[in-house]
């Protein structure tokens, strides 16, 4: 769950630090006052990327941090597996400078937005208004649909199978509809012929390439081993000159040591230079033939597409394109016969996912009316139309979702039934039945209560603490009946002072909360307005 919030020098806000705790948050304040700048730094340090200056002005950087407390054991595996050191908190912070540079680090550790956005979608939850309209989306559907009946490995083979398939028959369809004339066949023949007559081995260009090399080099070296070997037994050479030294120091008794152990090691290494040059002559490159070779071998590989593998790959398909103009009929039963196969394949998982899918449409309407009918949407009555359409990756099923909102109203799809009021409140009974097995701990909603007020909103502020005794709840609101359920309550408000604006944020006590409470229900803190509030608050903690 988030432990903290900290933004510096971001727009409105010079400095502010919020510490978080379990159950449900409330933040509320006037309309303009900042409450929408948080769930924005929150976004971004979700990996959301920033499409304006964001630096307060006069500011050279602007930084925004955010602290959770340690995740499940699988998040943690997968983050030290990925090097992040994590000990009891996850700590991202992302800082943003003037000149328009920008860098987020986790735990200390720079990383990259994407990896960000990963780890995030783990840990927290933003639902917005938008959110709530994109539910009417038939591919957001099926992805919730899909969250609650625990598909991922059973989507990956459909997926996997899917990309065969589609493959093989789009390798089908091309074979029946090509057609090739005489002289397509000839200019093809001939480029097999062609690349079958240069016979070229994977790597035989490098390997033309080093002995060219060692070829250039070839002559300097010879005349290195001859100089070495002149120096050493030409007349007067160093041998001669050596084994003279020895005579003279053997015959005289004056000296004491001779250089004869020298004179063969020198005699040793004439005779091994020698052998050496013999050899390394024997072992020669013609130069000619190499670079020729090279030539034609550049030259084939410009013709048939700059590299080996190109011209590998070009040359399978000039011959399947001889098998398949030859042998037309057993290429397309093949093809046929490998098609079939794979929508075989297919159609087993697409299948199996179908029926996943199914099972656990009544058990899942069954939560989202009981949870409606919480949301005094009494009559409310769902379901979800799985109908066959054309085979994708996501299997064959199209997803809808279907209301009834009053009796003896026949049902239909979700975008032409609810009301904004409505569909809030079911995107809230929604989002409480899909979120129940995921990894996620926090849940933040911002004013997804527009549209609605009095009772309804006492409702959904209802459902939304409940929803706080498994997860932590963050929530922006403008009522009252919202936010009188709040374990916690923070106040947005903005000052300005000779002409600079500045934005805060406080935790409120018990009685500044009744007062906020007041105001945002009557515009003012009279004594008759702070009594409803205290009794409202009073009804939503204690009955």
């Amino acid at each position: 769950m988030i432990e903290q919030l900290m933004v510096k020098d971001y727009i409105l806000f010079d400095y502010a630090l919020i510490d978080f705790n379990t159950g449900l948050s409330v933040i509320t304040g006037e309309t303009g006052a900042g409450k929408s700048l948080l769930i924005d730094a929150i976004s971004y340090l979700c990996g959301d990327r920033i499409s304006s200056n964001i630096i307060r002005n006069g500011k050279e950087k602007c930084i925004l941090q955010i602290v959770f407390s340690r995740p499940c054991q699988s998040i943690c595996d997968q983050l030290e597996e990925d090097g992040f050191e994590i000990e009891d908190l996850i700590i991202v912070q992302r800082t943003i400078h003037k000149n328009g540079k920008s860098t987020v680090k986790l735990n200390r550790m720079n990383t990259t937005l994407s990896y960000i956005r990963s780890l995030m979608h783990q840990l927290m939850d933003i639902h917005s208004q938008m959110d709530t309209y994109q539910l009417m989306d038939e591919e957001v559907q099926l992805n919730l649909l899909d969250q609650y009946a625990k598909c991922t490995e059973l989507k990956e083979k459909v997926k996997e199978t899917y990309r065969i398939y589609n493959k093989d028959k789009k390798e089908y369809e091309k074979a029946k509809n090509e057609t090739f004339s005489d002289d397509e066949l000839d200019y093809i023949t001939s480029c097999i012929n062609e690349i079958q007559e240069m016979n070229i081995a994977e790597n035989e260009l490098e390997t033309l390439q080093n002995q060219i090399k060692q070829a250039n080099s070839f002559q300097k070296n010879i005349d290195d081993y001859n100089h070495a070997i002149y120096l050493l037994d030409c007349e007067n050479g160093i041998i001669e000159k050596v084994y003279e030294l020895n005579r003279i120091l053997s015959k005289n008794s004056i000296f004491n040591q001779n250089v004869e152990s020298e004179y063969f090691q020198l005699d040793a290494l004439n005779e091994d230079l020698k052998h050496q040059r013999d050899q390394y002559q024997n072992e020669q490159f013609d130069i000619d033939a190499l670079q020729e070779r090279e030539y034609q071998i550049r030259k084939c590989f410009r013709k048939y597409g700059g590299s080996y593998s190109s011209m590998k790959n070009l040359y399978d398909s000039y011959m399947k394109k001889v098998d398949l103009i030859l042998h037309r009929q057993d290429v397309f039963e093949k093809l046929e016969k490998k098609m079939s196969q794979s929508k075989k394949n297919y159609n087993l998982y697409a299948d199996k996912l179908h029926h996943q899918r199914l099972s656990v449409i009544p058990s899942l309407c069954e939560k989202v009316e009981a949870h409606c009918k919480d949301l005094m949407l009494e009559n409310a009555r769902f379901k979800i139309d799985l109908n066959k359409k054309c085979d994708s990756s996501n299997g064959y099923d199209q997803v809808q979702f279907m209301v009834s909102m009053n009796p003896g109203q026949p049902f239909s799809l979700l975008k032409k039934s609810a009301s904004g009021g409505e569909l809030s409140r079911l995107m809230l009974a929604l989002k409480v039945v899909f979120q129940a097995d995921s990894t996620i701990e926090t849940i933040l909603f911002d004013e997804i209560d527009t549209g609605v007020s009095g009772k309804v909103a006492y409702a959904m502020g209802n459902k939304m603490h409940t929803l706080s005794k498994r997860y932590q709840v963050l929530c922006i609101t403008h009522l009252a009946s919202v936010a009188c359920w709040a374990d916690r309550h923070y106040r947005v408000y903005k000052e300005t002072k000779e002409e600079n604006t500045t934005t805060f944020i406080e935790e409120l006590n018990k009685e500044q909360s009744i007062e906020e409470l007041a105001v945002m229900a009557t515009g003012n803190k009279d004594r008759q307005a702070i009594e409803s509030a205290r009794e409202l608050k009073k009804r939503a903690h204690h009955g």
